[in-house]
This record gives structure tokens, C-alpha cells and sequence, in this order.
């Protein structure tokens, strides 16, 4: 890719792991760049995959921080905090804040991630509805929790449950909702999940799969939780752990193509080929990841080649692991076979789980739940297609396929 040399001028819309990463690669290979991060959030840049480390008390909150301000200041990167980015002019190649100031950039990287999608329940906005997003909101959900509050958690997906385990810590009563019909249908299959219902109950914490929303229930607080069922729960808090959306407001005030998320090549580069884009916000190749690591790659991958220096993110197998459970989980690829020819080796022992799946002789998926000290030989063996075909018979057993890896 072609960089002109006058080429000097780079903003950064989002403070998260993304955002940082592409001002870190920038300003390794060019020295003498104006870095401009922009972040609507008061607080410098932080690690948003350990907010339920923190909700758990496993993280301080000064560990939580990606660098401490004197970085900033160090690599000449200026740091805009509570600053909003309205509107993007491409053909200008300038951007609009909030407060009407205008910015000039030569290249620009959006990475200004994504917020937390709630269902239209009746009652969604009543006060004590909650979302984890950003440290000031774990900020006000630690503070309730820590009054022995009822806690109902809308979605079993790792988030809610992490979430959920953090805020039973503190000594919540804390109640989790899946809407489909087990824990986790994203990263387990059915035998998986329900081994891992067992495990989080064991907390003391009660889940209902299904468990359909009808509506949050209350005057000006939230109260309670109607299920379709008929059945109401006591709340004090309502968390809501159901997805999230990519911020596209400004990918589409530049006129750029988007779906779910901003849509990019392998270089990272949108439609608008001065601008870039990382992290959440993104879709690549029919995805939006969402996860920390593919965000931190993207941010490098952005960063690199704004600068001009050839880079191109690597669509790795997706992998999953739960924190502030004390559950020790894997999931990584593709968990259930879709097709006659793809293979299932799996089996549950003493409240354990392992499963393995097959694609033509090279593992494809696995899920490892309450031993995962093999995470990093399963990763190796998909990720370098090792070929397991002599070992794959109609007999052969998970202890064959662990003594191979």
C-alpha cells in the first residue's frame, strides 16, 4: 500500500484495546506522527475485558489501565478525554466534535467499538436497569451489588455469566436468564452447558433456561421480573448482558459501507481507502468478533499500515475462555458437526467435559470444561491442522486423541 510522505497527521476515534493498539504501532514505526486518540470516557484507556475481574475484585482498578498518563504524555500522543466525535467529512478528510471543534487528519482509524444492545422490554429504562459497558458502569453495579442486592441477569452468554459470578462476590443474590435452551449457545453444546449449570448453581447462583422476558416491572425503580411463564422475580438490579451493537453514526456520516458492523479488508481499511477501521466496530469477511484479541490485532494490523507497512489480520479460530467463575473452560472453532462427514469424539467424567470435532482428519473445534491445562496444545493442533486420520475410527476414544496432541 502506498503512504505519502506528508502523511502525518492520525486521529483515533476509541479508547479501548483497538484504539490503543493502533496508536502504539503507529508511533513505533513513525516517530515523528501527530497521534490523536479520541475517547468519550473520562477515564484513560483501559482493559474492558477484566471489568468482571474487577466487579469480582480479582483486578484493582489501577491495574485496569493500559498505561498510566505519563505514557501519553512520553509518546506525544494527545489524549482526548469526554470528547465526542459527531460527524466525519471524508471528501474533506476532517472530522466534527462535540463542541464544534473541526480535525484534519491524513489517515483516520475508527475504533469507537460498540454498546451493549437491550431488548425492547417493558420497563427498560426504569432505574436499577443495568448494562456493563464502561468502568463507570461497573462502578455503579458494585455499589449495589455490595448491598446484598437481588440480582436478576438477563442472557447466559459469557458476559451475563461472568458478570453474574462477579456480582454473586459480593454478595448479590443473583438469579441468571437464558432466553434459548442452555447456557452459552454460542461457545457449548447441550452436554457441555448443562455440566456447567451444575458448576454455577453449586455458587449458590440459580439459573432458568429457556427464561422468555415479559417485561421489568416497577414505578420509577425496577422491582421485579415478569417471565412469560407467569412467574415473577424480586430485583433490585436487572443487568442485562444480551449482545451488543457496533457504532456506526459516524462510519455512515463518511458514506461508508457498512452491515453489522464497518466493513473492512484484511488490512483493515474501509471503503475510504484514508480510513481505517478495528475492534468492535468492525465486520470482517461476514463477522464481527467482539472478543479482546482479535480487537488488539485489528488495532496493530490498522495501525500498521496507515503508516504504510504491509500488514493483514488473521482470521484465527475464535476461542473462549470464562473468567470470575472459578470455572475452568475452553472453547475454541466449531463445537457441533454440520455435516455426515464431520466427526464428534467427545466425553463427560466427573464433572468434566471434552469434545473434540473432526473435518477431514484435522481438528476444526474442541470444548474443554473443568480441565483446560490442554488449552494451548488443542489452539496448536488447529491452528497448524494437524492430521489425526490415523488415529479416527468409529472406537477411538477422547484418551487416543489427548495422547496425540
Amino acid at each position: 500500500m502506498s503512504q505519502s510522505s506528508s502523511d502525518n497527521r492520525f486521529i483515533i476515534i476509541g479508547g479501548g484495546i483497538a484504539g490503543v493498539s493502533a496508536a502504539e504501532a503507529i508511533r513505533k514505526s513513525r516517530p515523528e506522527a501527530e497521534i490523536t486518540l479520541i475517547s468519550e470516557e473520562p477515564n484513560l484507556p483501559y482493559m474492558r475485558m477484566s471489568l468482571t475481574r474487577y466487579l469480582a475484585g480479582e483486578v484493582s482498578r489501577e491495574r485496569l489501565f493500559l498505561h498510566d498518563e505519563q505514557w501519553y504524555l512520553e509518546n506525544h500522543i494527545t489524549l482526548l478525554l469526554e470528547t465526542r466525535a459527531l460527524a466525519i467529512d471524508a471528501p474533506a478528510k476532517e472530522i466534527t466534535l462535540a463542541d464544534g471543534a473541526k480535525l484534519a487528519y491524513d489517515k483516520l482509524i475508527l475504533a469507537s467499538g460498540a454498546n451493549p444492545r437491550v431488548p425492547p422490554f417493558p420497563g427498560k429504562d426504569l432505574k436499577g436497569v443495568q448494562t456493563l459497558r464502561t468502568l463507570e458502569d461497573a462502578d455503579l453495579i458494585l455499589e449495589i451489588a455490595r448491598k446484598k442486592a437481588r440480582v436478576v441477569c438477563i442472557g447466559g452468554g459469557l458476559l451475563g455469566l461472568e458478570a453474574a459470578g462477579a456480582v454473586a462476590r459480593q454478595g448479590a443474590d443473583v438469579t441468571v436468564l437464558e432466553g434459548l435452551d442452555w447456557l452459552l449457545p454460542r461457545q457449548l453444546d447441550a452436554r457441555a452447558s448443562a455440566i456447567l449449570k451444575e458448576k454455577i448453581e453449586a455458587l449458590g447462583i440459580k439459573v432458568i433456561v429457556p427464561a422468555m422476558t415479559k417485561a421489568l416491572l416497577g414505578s420509577e425503580k425496577v422491582e421485579s421480573v415478569a417471565l412469560a411463564d407467569g412467574r415473577v422475580l424480586p430485583a433490585d438490579m436487572v443487568l442485562v448482558s444480551t449482545g451488543v451493537a457496533s457504532n456506526l453514526e459516524l462510519a455512515q456520516s463518511a458514506g461508508l459501507k457498512v452491515n453489522r458492523g464497518v466493513l473492512v479488508d484484511e488490512h483493515m481499511i474501509t471503503s475510504d481507502p484514508d480510513i481505517l477501521a478495528a475492534g468492535d466496530i468492525t465486520e470482517f469477511q461476514g463477522r464481527c468478533y467482539g472478543l479482546w484479541a482479535p480487537a488488539r490485532s485489528q488495532g496493530t494490523v490498522a495501525g500498521q499500515n496507515a503508516v504504510g507497512i504491509p500488514s493483514s489480520f488473521q482470521d484465527d479460530p475464535p476461542s473462549t475462555k470464562l473468567k470470575a467463575l472459578g470455572v475452568d473452560l475452553l472453547s475454541i472453532g466449531q463445537f457441533s458437526p454440520n455435516v455426515p462427514e464431520e466427526t464428534l469424539i467427545a466425553e463427560s467424567k466427573d464433572g468434566e467435559y471434552r469434545s473434540f470435532l473432526f473435518r477431514e482428519g484435522k481438528m476444526v473445534g474442541s470444548i474443554l470444561l473443568g480441565d483446560a491445562s490442554l488449552s494451548a496444545k488443542v489452539k496448536a493442533a488447529i491452528e497448524s491442522k494437524k492430521d489425526f486420520t490415523a488415529i479416527l475410527t468409529e472406537e477411538t476414544e477422547v484418551q487416543s486423541i489427548l495422547r496425540a496432541l
